[in-house]
């Protein structure tokens, strides 16, 4: 390495690993700084075939060249603009950690991609790249990409007053109430919706989540209180993220352990998006059942073990389910009630969505604001917004 460029160091320089973590085909690495600290860092490291420097390389332009003085690596080099290099290799996380390690030598400092997205984009643009990244299935995916790709922002930017325009509070009152409409949907695209299994003991509800979700993820034993805590596995089902929850039987008469875990699965109930109360048609109605189902009347109500002979001899709602968890009958009528409840209704591609805990809060601050006709504390509001 020649004096002058070891004498270089660079001032303003971040690099991060985009790609995910693991092992992988290609990883990329993003630097980002003042032009000099850049091409002072990458210089250090990489060769280009072409011989040329960073600065004398063409922007859009992928160019191979090794990496290191001994030990080369293989890789590519792009520009996208005056201060952003990308940097392809090998997706090993060796790899990775060389390249990385290179240029925490050369005087870049080493960030998170979220971290390194914040020194030249908004933090709009930020929460929704993040929200993209935690996405768990395709549909959501997919919504959130719409978001990301201007959908939201353009939304936002139409709260701002116009200078010069009369102020139409009544108009953004109405556009705020409409973004607002899908809090719940926004706030589930990378949040799972919560769904709960409650019924008294022995009722069936392990062997139910095991047949929804295709493997054994809750003990299945035939005897009382088996379940004494409570028991998680997420899952999608027609695109949607959803968290079922296996809890202890309920009971009036329980010992002191199995009462802790009645306590557990009532608290669940209550912060859940959705109950499933069943029942053992099976066996005679017990006191439990009619507490359970009149308590939980917004719950769905699953009749269950229907494979057996009937033993409860009362009449049930029209709207419970009648389900086997033995013999799968009634599962797919059972999730599409669960569905239609959890999500009744889908924006359109069109529609835009809040979908982090700050957007919603600053709408809610912004309409108070409207409320009050105070027009300052409204539009610093949206400025927020849109950061």
């Amino acid at each position: 390495m020649s004096p002058s460029i070891e004498n270089q160091k660079p001032v303003s320089c971040s690099a991060a690993l985009l790609t995910p973590r693991g092992r992988g085909a290609v990883a990329t690495i993003r630097v980002c700084g003042e032009l000099i600290s850049v091409a002072a860092a990458i210089d250090a490291c990489f060769h280009a075939v072409n011989q040329k420097s960073l600065e004398a390389q063409p922007l859009n332009r992928i160019v191979y060249g090794l990496w290191g003085q001994g030990s080369n690596e293989d890789l590519v080099v792009c520009r996208l603009d005056q201060n952003t290099v990308d940097i392809h290799c090998h997706g090993g996380m060796a790899a990775v950690e060389r390249i990385l390690s290179d240029l925490e030598e050369q005087g870049c400092s080493r960030n998170s991609w979220e971290q390194l997205a914040k020194f030249t984009r908004t933090e709009l643009d930020v929460e929704l790249q993040e929200r993209l990244t935690a996405a768990t299935t395709f549909r959501t995916a997919e919504i959130l990409l719409r978001q990301s790709e201007g959908l939201l922002k353009s939304a936002f930017e139409a709260l701002l007053p116009v200078e010069g325009q009369s102020f139409n509070t009544g108009h953004f009152q109405s556009q705020i109430e409409k973004l607002l409409y899908w809090e719940p949907f926004g706030l589930h695209l990378v949040t799972p919706w919560r769904v709960v299994l409650a019924g008294r003991p022995n009722v069936g509800k392990s062997s139910l989540i095991n047949a929804i979700l295709g493997y054994e993820r809750s003990i299945v034993f035939n005897e009382a209180g088996t379940t004494r805590d409570v028991l998680t596995a997420t899952t999608a089902i027609e695109g949607w993220p959803i968290q079922f929850s296996d809890t202890a039987g309920i009971r009036e008469q329980a010992d002191a352990l199995e009462t802790t875990g009645i306590q557990r699965a009532e608290q669940m109930m209550q912060s859940s998006d959705c109950n499933l109360i069943l029942i053992d048609v099976s066996q005679p109605e017990q006191a439990d059942d009619q507490r359970l189902i009149a308590l939980w009347s917004d719950s769905i109500l699953v009749a269950h073990k229907t494979d057996l002979p009937r033993r409860w001899k009362q009449s049930l709602p029209d709207s419970a389910v009648s389900v086997s968890s033995i013999t799968k009958s009634g599962i797919d009528i059972l999730l599409d009630r669960l569905i239609q409840k959890l999500v009744p209704e889908v924006p359109d591609q069109n529609t835009p969505v809040p979908v982090t805990s700050r957007q919603i809060q600053l709408l809610h601050r912004a309409l108070e604001a409207l409320n009050k006709a105070d027009q300052s504390v409204y539009t610093r509001l949206i400025q927020q917004l849109l950061s």
